[in-house]
């Protein structure tokens, strides 16, 4: 079975240079509080303590594992690859452990040690592709999976991770369907079933999602306590959603509302919530719809369900997750019944002018539903949802068309360049104000010297506020051929993001690139198109 696509395997030399590539990665190596490339020697002195038979060692590395000591498990498998570094068993387990530990540097390095052992080895390779897939390199990792596949009908991880980029690339049916088989093949690993729910909630069978996350809870580790409690929380809600048909559209097919482009850069429209008047932020950045807690209670919007935290920039960078249900919002001409939603304090909003006091988010689970044009010159978004809708041509003059991803969460990104370097993933989010580089990006990309001195700023989030945020000047930043001039970035840990992503995001395009364009947003065929309308634009 094919991953998806072509068949093209990276050589030895490829991988080589993806592993100089990961090397770069230094915030991926969990700083010094995770355990040492494991088989890595500390010092010279000999071993004092004599190994226990590798028998036994084994179970006892492979029970910590169950038991979600990813850490014990990594310094077992140390141990027997210190008294053999041949010994490939270990080296598979000591991948794997790194890889649950999300720290694929050096999971990556001890598949490629395998490989070195035996490049015929599917585990090695399923092991390679998926540590390049969670660090953001999607297409390389495809090659690495397939390889897997070829070797092995049968290795489950390269069913799970494939599922994952059939996911990323909306492909739901596609994804549900290799995770269930994954599943099947190893029905110990519980992030077979999170992928498989995670599909079944994007096709909106909630039942089906909810069963997949119970199944979860039944084998996952009791060690992982926060994804626990979320899951918790998202089996009560779809519980909720079962038997529910969500995001009703009704009225016109073709409708535009004007929207208010703030001092923040952000787009603030007026629309009817419950028959009444609301002021929403258009937000490409929130895969879900949201409401604040105090216009929730205004509008009649009650909580359903609740369990767990939530992951954003700003403040501590996790909130409590809170889900309501919205009878009816109007946009236009449109009307959407039945609308999922979070509820959560809004930070900052009343230093806001009152035309910017927003008292939610209209986010992707509604811009979904049509092709969704964001036109930041005529300050109008339009929403269509006819049969023929297409995003424009890019043989049109100016017009740039540039596929995208979907995070787990939800989110648009785009792989995007800084400063001429190599690719990094962008998540396009119209509720930001400003373009943001991680500061592992930062770091990768050697961009540490165009730090702004003496200039900081404030960012507000989902989370709360963040002080002293260092800002940076990015000189050329480019999707596909469009490009933009002299941007000032922030520089943002985006360990809260990536926890959740589930491959890397590096930057944030806001409101300071999006506004010299118009988007539009083709989720059926998963591309974005970029008609520039100001300059300074240069189309490479």
């Amino acid at each position: 079975m094919k991953v998806y696509g072509g068949k093209s395997v990276l050589n030895s030399n490829q991988l080589a240079r993806l592993a100089a590539h990961l090397l770069l990665i230094a915030a991926l190596a969990l700083s010094s509080a995770l355990v040492p490339l494991v088989g890595a020697k500390a010092d010279d002195k000999p071993e004092e303590k004599k190994l226990e038979s590798r028998d036994k060692v084994l179970r006892n590395a492979k029970k910590a594992m169950r038991s979600g000591k990813y850490e014990d498990a990594a310094k077992l498998y140390g141990e027997l690859i210190r008294a053999d570094g041949r010994d490939i068993t270990a080296r598979l387990g000591a991948s794997f452990a790194c890889l649950k530990m999300q720290n694929y540097l050096h999971s990556f390095e001890h598949a490629l040690e395998a490989l070195k052992i035996d490049a015929s080895n599917a585990r090695a390779h399923a092991l390679a592709g998926a540590n390049l897939l969670r660090s953001g390199f999607v297409r390389a990792s495809v090659s690495e999976l397939q390889r897997a596949l070829d070797l092995d009908p049968k290795e489950a991880l390269a069913y799970g991770a494939a599922a994952e980029v059939d996911f990323y690339e909306g492909r739901a049916k596609e994804s549900r369907e290799k995770s269930y088989y994954a599943s099947n093949l190893d029905p110990d690993e519980p992030d077979y079933l999170v992928t498989y729910a995670r599909a079944s909630s994007r096709l909106e069978d909630f039942k089906e999602a909810a069963d997949a996350y119970e199944a979860f809870l039944q084998i996952a580790p009791l060690s992982d306590t926060e994804r626990r409690d979320r899951i918790k929380g998202l089996i009560q809600f779809y519980r909720q959603l079962a038997g529910i048909q969500i995001h009703q559209v009704s009225g016109d097919t073709v409708t535009e509302a004007p929207f208010h482009l703030g001092n923040d850069r952000r787009p603030y429209i007026q629309l009817k919530l419950n028959g009444r008047d609301a002021l929403f932020v258009v937000d490409t950045g929130s895969g879900f719809t949201v409401i604040s807690k105090d216009a929730a209670k205004r509008f009649g919007v009650s909580e359903i369900a609740k369990g767990g935290k939530s992951q954003g920039v700003g403040g501590t960078g996790k909130f409590q997750i809170v889900y309501g249900l919205i009878k009816s919002i109007q946009i236009g001409g449109v009307r959407i019944r039945m609308v999922p939603c979070f509820i959560r304090p809004f930070h900052g909003t009343n230093d806001h002018p009152p035309e910017e006091r927003a008292e939610g988010f209209i986010g992707l689970s509604i811009l979904s539903r049509f092709l969704t044009e964001l036109d930041y010159k005529d300050t109008v978004i339009r929403l269509d949802r006819s049969e023929n809708r297409a995003v424009p041509m890019p043989s049109l003059p100016g017009v740039t068309v540039t596929p995208f991803r979907t995070t787990q969460n939800g989110l648009i990104s785009v792989e995007t360049e800084f400063e001429g370097n190599q690719l990094v993933n962008a998540i396009v989010d119209s509720g930001a104000s400003s373009t943001v580089l991680s500061q592992a990006a930062v770091d990768r990309l050697k961009l540490r010297d165009q730090i702004i001195k003496g200039q900081t700023t404030s960012v507000i989030g989902a989370a709360g506020i963040t002080d002293n945020v260092e800002m940076l000047l990015v000189r050329k930043c480019r999707v596909a051929d469009a490009q933009q001039s002299n941007l000032r970035a922030l520089v943002l840990d985006f360990g809260a993001i990536n926890e959740t992503s589930g491959f890397e995001q590096g930057g944030i395009l806001g409101g300071d690139f999006l506004r010299h364009y118009r988007l539009t947003i083709d989720f059926n065929r998963a591309v974005l198109a970029l008609t520039p309308h100001t300059p300074p634009i240069t189309k490479q």
